[in-house]
């Protein structure tokens, strides 16, 4: 379930702590949810994320580190007013195990 809300955790993550490595992101992913992503999967998320202008990366001291962007910001402020409604939709699924 985490991979399929990576973006937003990434989105999330950096905007509480810019500016940060993939590897960065990796190790953060491995503390909070006990997963190990590989680094293939993190860097596709990132580089995805760079393509619609939501994070921007830029070398800092032979390290690639991203940050959100304006777009970014936006883009999480409108997916936090959908959290009541992701909730309401898992709760909905499970209602019946």
């Amino acid at each position: 379930m985490i991979q399929n809300f990576m973006d937003i955790i990434v989105l999330k993550h950096l905007k509480n702590n810019h500016p940060l490595s993939g590897y960065d992101i990796i190790k953060y992913l491995h503390k909070k949810f006990q997963m190990l992503p590989s680094p293939g999967t993190v860097y596709s998320i990132l580089y995805a994320l760079e393509r619609q202008n939501l994070i921007e990366g830029k070398m800092n001291h032979g390290k690639r580190v991203y940050k959100l962007t304006n777009q970014g910001e936006k883009s999480l402020r409108n997916i936090s007013l959908t959290k009541p409604h992701i909730q309401a939709l898992i709760s909905n699924i499970f209602s019946d195990v």
